[in-house]
């Protein structure tokens, strides 16, 4: 598997101008997409069969809207791939905890930093706050109290 490999299969799900090479040693990713949210189940199952883990996922406060950016990295082969996907405040992303059991962490450390639900998740809670906070601590308008 070459990042080319996963260029071509995320291309087919995404499009011919989504899926493109990135230059490692600029970005620490060898595959840079863009995808839509309806589109990332596709793209987990796509690169579970690359033979690829989640890595990470995480989400940028960009004040009017978000953007989820999720980390895979293979097995196998050095190849890193980082796919966005912009996300409007207030909607709600698919979850891929069923297609990767460890985007269930990920997806509540998103939950809980920057109030972003996922729909499907099993177990949505806070993982390090207080079940009751009404608090983001990762969002620009965030302010803490002294």
């Amino acid at each position: 598997m070459t990042p080319q490999t996963i260029i071509q299969s995320l291309q087919s799900i995404l499009g011919p101008d989504k899926a493109m090479e990135a230059e490692y040693v600029k970005t620490g990713c060898h595959v840079r997409a863009e995808a839509e949210l309806q589109q990332m189940a596709a793209v987990a199952e796509a690169m579970l069969k690359h033979e690829c883990f989640l890595e990470s996922l995480t989400a940028l406060d960009l004040v009017e809207s978000f953007d989820l950016v999720y980390f895979f990295a293979s097995y196998r082969h050095l190849c890193r791939t980082v796919v966005h996907a912009s996300l409007a405040k207030g909607v709600a992303a698919p979850s891929i905890s069923h297609i990767y059991p460890a985007a269930d962490w990920f997806e509540r450390e998103v939950f809980e930093m920057f109030g972003i639900t996922f729909t499907g998740h099993p177990n949505l809670k806070n993982l390090i706050l207080p079940e009751d906070a009404d608090f983001h601590p990762l969002l620009k308008d965030f302010v803490a109290s002294s």
